[in-house]
């Protein structure tokens, strides 16, 4: 007989299911043959975001067009998923003195039906359980893929960038407005192309004034470069 890891559960569920009565023998007996299925299934389903999605899906090139931006959002990612990490272990401690405080507490009790109601807690509790292992396990793997990401992107960056998240977001936000101005065209509200056009503007001007305009145009749209600098040549004086 295998042994049951961590996240994995065995036929707990199923006994559970035919023995609450709750499936005709019909249903039970379609649900059975699909035991291991099952079992696959809980084990191999997705928790948190694949490596795929996070790459393509929260850094994608507009939002996060720079190196710098990259790693620090994998920084602000990974931290949130360390600290819920944190607080599933507090649960997962708590969940498990419930078990044998339960345990502790059946052992004493004389009255039949208080007995089967306290069993089912425990049976519950060890099905929450196996969810939580499940949980942790991949949480543990997100930490770790944006570990990765962040090793990659600071590869890239200067001692200035890595040294505070603000050293970099002059840049990285301006791009990214640039990208998003170059994508949007009419399709967004009226409010949202104002709020958009408005911080496109702060971010130019503040990127002026420091000097750095040709470095955050440089690989912009010819569009919008173009619509950058016949928008800015009034403002030069």
């Amino acid at each position: 007989m295998n042994t049951l890891q961590k996240g994995e559960y065995g036929l707990q569920p199923f006994n559970v299911i035919q023995g609450s009565e709750i499936l005709s023998k019909t249903d039970v007996d379609s649900l059975l043959p699909l035991t291991e299925e099952l079992q696959e299934t809980f084990k191999k389903s997705q928790v948190f975001r694949t490596r795929t999605e996070m790459e393509v899906s929260v850094l994608n090139d507009i939002k996060h067009p720079t190196h710098a931006s990259k790693y620090w959002q994998a920084v602000r990612e990974q931290n949130v998923m360390f600290t819920e990490m944190v607080m599933l272990s507090y649960e997962y401690r708590k969940n498990a003195i419930e078990i044998k405080k339960l345990q502790r507490d059946i052992q004493a009790e004389q009255d039949d039906l208080e007995r089967e109601l306290t069993q089912i807690e425990i049976e519950k509790k060890l099905f929450i359980q196996k969810g939580q292992e499940k949980v942790a396990k991949d949480r543990i793997r997100e930490i770790n893929e944006w570990s990765d990401i962040k090793a990659r992107e600071a590869k890239h960056m200067t001692a200035t960038e890595l040294g505070s998240v603000d050293n970099h977001q002059l840049v990285s936000y301006t791009k990214r407005w640039l990208r998003q101005a170059a994508t949007a065209g009419n399709s967004g509200s009226p409010s949202e192309n104002q709020n958009l056009r408005g911080q496109l503007n702060a971010g130019l001007m503040a990127c002026r004034e420091q000097g750095i305009l040709e470095e955050v145009l440089k690989d912009a749209p010819e569009k919008i470069k173009a619509e950058v600098e016949k928008q800015y040549l009034q403002l030069k004086d």
